[in-house]
């Protein structure tokens, strides 16, 4: 079927996709139109904020604009739920102006963005309404890049402040008293964007410092209100109120029009190597041609990879023999300099470059224009980030086309093949907790340095309150003061409270005496180790020198034809029991849990083979931490049971059994699924043989309860992965309950089992039974394929060819252990 599209350039790209994929085409369908719904400029809107709208061709309000209007000029929390590109600025733009340009004393505004990008994307987007208004010199961004001397400057003369939360925590509110006394007596309005980012522990975290936020500001006697903004969640209302802890206005009714969205899934052809195995081809033997036509066709492009090295590989080989097109195309990812990222987003809203690689970086709302297709390399995680991305494309009334390019992964291969997931899918609902004990008794001695804590505090729970108070006082953190209660240390609490994870500083790359990028250390010891290749911006360096102690990296420029990745080895260990239970003969047993991650080897890749060309040994330290979680040993009976069928069996239950608890566990704890991490692996400790058993623990350093809940709830959280994977309408697994093949497998020989058949579901099933109900019930594994491909007859080598491949696959197998032994 071929579909009609309404636009020259790209009628283009379908007719080439058409003709040159038509064997990889999948599904494709047109998402229709949507009219949009329009309501009169308020009559109260003043008179020159009218007149600009005017001048920009804007005669009217969406409906959810002018809602939003309304509920924020009456001094409603608000928060307003839309699509990407359905004017949320302009909805609590120009109300918060409108009473501004009003109002006789001048009120103050904080405006926080969770990124850097962001933020500064929307000072520009803000800036220049402001100087339309003439009031051009009342806003500054204060963060992490604000030269230091321009933030007194800031602080002094803005009434509007764009910051973020790490700055709020550790800058703003340290220093209320000293430096913000006026902004914050004066403060009206909060405006928090994208608020569906704050879940799971950073939510917690951002609640608390929220929390923090409303007591100083009851101090300096300002209440303000709460102008929030996100984008499709499945629990919007609650998920904010939770943040704030108070209740919230929802308008969520997106009445923004929509051009026609061609949506086509793709899927990477299937080949067969020499020795007459199939295997699918890369993503990039779509994305490359495809991205090339867009750009000699002057279609405005946006191409979403999963990794920063899949961005610098793809825009390599775009441009490989093809200088004509360098000058159009430009990777984005994390780890560039603020002033390269921030030229990449210049060049692209205004044209001088048509086409953008991406990380999820430019998921989120900062505007980069006109964009017309879309082109996402795999799945990016949740049909939430599906849609994100894909809405990057379709602003104003010209068609849109958004391209799924399938992995050859269980999960892509799986929604390629039923399209109806995503579509019918809701968006995940985001959580968090606020009143996380381990959490907030971070923040309690961040309140104490800010403002003395009294005997009751309104805006904390006051049993969780009373507790964390009392061991800040046998620790000696807080000491009495007359009605009080203080911080007793010299230094300053909120350093040593990182809201978004294990490490709070980035490594420097230098090429020579230039900072060229910079990596997460954790990131750092998989990418950027001694010989490794580094990517940027299209050149390659190699790694001379990684010291973390320094956090720094020396690279230098080389011409090699290979990238290189690491291979990480890594092991789970429960060091301490805290407490046991027993369900149906499994010991569960909660307590610390060690955490050793280590890169060991790299290999050399060729970049167009692919094929591997060599390998060095990584000879860094591991990345370890210890944390809490608990520890499933599955029941000796059901394990004898299943193995007298195939003992691969065993192995498939627990890593499905891994991946549901992964995936569905998270709501009974209020975290996120990046909080929360599971594990197979072997324990010495069941009549003194070797055992599989299912690790769940938090990925968040020392513990932050989530696991530890789970754990008390075991068996509600076994009861809801038995709902899910009953209720689910799949056949043979899929990723909504059990996919086919679970993350984690490192067995070609379970790999082999899972492919073909539905075993990771059956045997899931029979472990959840067995360990609510004690019942065996053996898995009626049925043989079913992700993959169809097309029947080909081919000659049958005889037998003399398969004893000469044994034997030397033997051999080089030998081979290969021996430079392993040596590395």
């Amino acid at each position: 079927m071929v579909l009609k599209v309404g636009d020259g350039k790209l009628k283009k790209i379908q007719n080439y996709i058409e003709e040159k994929f038509h064997e990889n085409i999948r599904y494709n369908k047109i998402l229709e139109a949507e009219d949009g719904q329009y309501d009169p400029f308020p009559s109260e809107l003043n008179d020159t904020l009218k007149a600009i709208l005017t001048d920009q061709g804007i005669s009217s309000l969406y409906k959810h604009q002018r809602d939003a209007f309304d509920s924020i000029i009456q001094g409603n929390d608000t928060v307003l739920v839309s699509r990407t590109a359905s004017g949320k600025t302009l909805s609590f733009f120009l109300p918060l102006l409108h009473e501004y340009i009003e109002e006789k004393n001048p009120f103050s505004v904080l405006l926080l963005y969770p990124t850097k990008a962001l933020s500064r994307d929307q000072e520009s987007t803000f800036g220049k309404l402001l100087q339309a208004a003439g009031q051009s010199q009342c806003l500054g961004t204060f963060d992490g890049d604000t030269p230091r001397d321009e933030r007194q400057k800031i602080i002094t003369s803005s009434d509007f402040i764009i910051t973020n939360p790490d700055m709020l925590h550790s800058g703003i509110l340290p220093n209320h008293n000293r430096k913000w006394k006026t902004f914050l007596s004066r403060l009206k309005y909060i405006v928090v964007d994208e608020v569906h980012m704050y879940r799971g522990a950073f939510g917690s975290h951002v609640a608390n410092v929220f929390r923090r936020l409303q007591r100083i500001c009851e101090l300096h006697g300002s209440s303000p209100v709460f102008i929030c903004s996100s984008a499709t969640i499945g629990n919007p209302q609650k998920h904010v109120e939770a943040l704030f802890q108070r209740p919230f206005t929802l308008i969520d009714n997106d009445t923004s029009p929509r051009p026609n969205r061609h949506l086509y899934f793709l899927n990477p052809s299937l080949q067969e190597s020499q020795g007459h195995a199939l295997y699918r081809k890369g993503t990039a033997s779509l994305s490359i041609p495809i991205l090339r036509k867009a750009l000699l066709e002057g279609i405005r492009t946006i191409c979403f990879c999963r990794s920063r090295q899949e961005v610098e590989r793809l825009y390599r080989a775009v441009t490989d023999g093809r200088p004509d097109l360098r000058k159009k195309i430009q990777p984005y990812r994390g780890g560039l300099l603020p002033n390269e990222r921030r030229k990449l987003e210049r060049d692209l809203f205004e044209g001088r470059i048509t086409c953008i690689i991406s990380t999820n970086a430019l998921e989120v709302g900062i505007d980069i224009g006109d964009l017309q297709l879309c082109i996402l390399s795999g799945h990016p995680g949740t049909v939430a980030s599906f849609w994100q991305q894909g809405g990057r494309v379709g602003r104003g009334d010209r068609d849109a086309m958004v391209i799924y390019i399938a992995k050859d992964s269980a999960i892509d291969q799986f929604l390629v093949h039923h399209p109806e997931y995503i579509e019918d899918t809701p968006a995940e609902e985001a959580w968090l907790s606020a009143d996380n004990p381990y959490i907030f008794l971070q923040h309690l001695p961040c309140a104490a340095h800010e403002f003395p804590l009294a005997q009751k505090e309104g805006r904390f729970p006051q049993d969780l309150y009373d507790v964390s108070r009392e061991i800040l006082l046998e620790n000696k953190t807080l000491k009495p003061y007359q009605e009080y209660y203080r911080y007793s240390l010299h230094d300053y609490p909120s350093r040593g409270v990182n809201l978004r994870g294990m490490t709070d500083y980035n490594v420097e790359i230098f090429c020579g005496t230039e900072v060229i990028g910079e990596i997460d250390p954790i990131g750092a010891r998989g990418t950027i180790y001694k010989d490794a290749i580094y990517q940027h911006l299209g050149k390659r360096f190699m790694s001379m020198e990684l010291d973390l102690e320094k956090k720094l990296c020396r690279v230098e420029p080389v011409e090699v034809d290979y990238y290189t990745e690491a291979v990480w080895q890594g092991s789970v260990e429960m060091i301490d029991k805290d407490e046991s239970q027993t369900i149906n003969g499994s010991d569960v047993s909660f307590g610390e849990i060690h955490i050793n991650k280590q890169p060991k080897i790299y290999k050399k890749i060729r970049e167009r083979s692919l094929e591997n060309i060599g390998y060095g040994p990584i000879t860094l330290s591991a990345f370890e931490y210890d944390t809490t979680g608990f520890c499933l040993v599955p029941p000796k009976s059901w394990v004898t049971s299943i193995n007298e069928e195939d003992k691969r069996f065993s192995g498939a239950a627990l890593h499905g059994l891994s991946y549901i608890l992964r995936h569905s566990a998270p709501s009974l704890c209020m975290a996120d699924i990046k909080d929360i991490d599971t594990d197979v692996a072997l324990i010495d400790e069941v009549d003194k043989k070797w055992q599989s058993s299912l690790y769940v623990y938090d990925t968040v350093e020392g513990g932050v309860g989530y696991s530890e809940r789970i754990y008390q709830r075991i068996e509600e959280a076994l009861h809801r992965a038995e709902t899910i994977i009953d209720e689910c309408e799949c056949m043979s697994g899929c990723p909504a309950c059990v996919p086919p093949l679970p993350p984690g497998v490192n067995s070609e020989e379970m790999e082999e089992l899972l492919t073909i058949t539905d075993a990771a579901i059956q045997c899931t099933r029979s472990l959840i039974t067995f360990l609510l109900k004690g019942n065996f019930s053996l898995p009626n594994i049925t043989i079913t394929s992700i993959i169809a491909p097309k029947p080909e007859e081919k000659k049958m080598p005889d037998k003399d060819a398969i004893l000469l491949k044994k034997k030397l696959r033997r051999a080089a197998g030998t081979l290969q252990r021996k430079r392993e032994r040596l590395h």
